[in-house]
């Protein structure tokens, strides 16, 4: 009877903490095609940023810094917020981009750390959905 009564406790929690699972697989949070401004008063430097999230996190887009040259930007957002991310300028560096972002209001907020030219600079971004430049 007594081990019964372990195999059943057992059988409950094993469902019972089975309830979240592994959420890994789960549709991104974030997914859709976002577009806003970017900032770094560090650097200061801004521009326009527009990216596409989809439903596994990968991210892919465009981003401007304030002397108009254009990069593109790849990386990848997981289920928690972090991001991770390279913009590649054909002049000027890369920017290696690491941070976190979340959802407000129907934006996508995102602070952020980056290196370019072997230099580190703070940044944040506010995008919206679509394409409207600034949301």
């Amino acid at each position: 009877m007594k081990r019964a009564v372990i195999a059943l406790f057992g059988l409950a929690l094993l469902t019972g903490c089975g309830g979240a699972g592994d959420t890994a697989f789960l549709p991104s949070l974030y997914k859709g095609s976002w577009t806003g401004t970017w900032a770094s008063g560090d650097a200061n430097d801004n521009g326009n940023i527009s990216f596409a999230v989809t439903t596994d996190g990968s991210l892919s887009g465009t981003m401007a810094d304030k002397t108009g040259a254009t990069g593109n930007i790849a990386g990848f957002v997981n289920k928690s917020g972090s991001l991770t991310a390279v913009t590649s300028f054909a002049a000027g560096g890369n920017m290696v981009i690491g941070g976190t972002v979340t959802t407000n209001g129907g934006r996508l907020i995102g602070s952020f750390t980056y290196t370019r030219l072997g230099v580190n600079y703070g940044g944040n971004f506010d995008v919206g959905t679509g394409s409207s430049g600034g949301g």
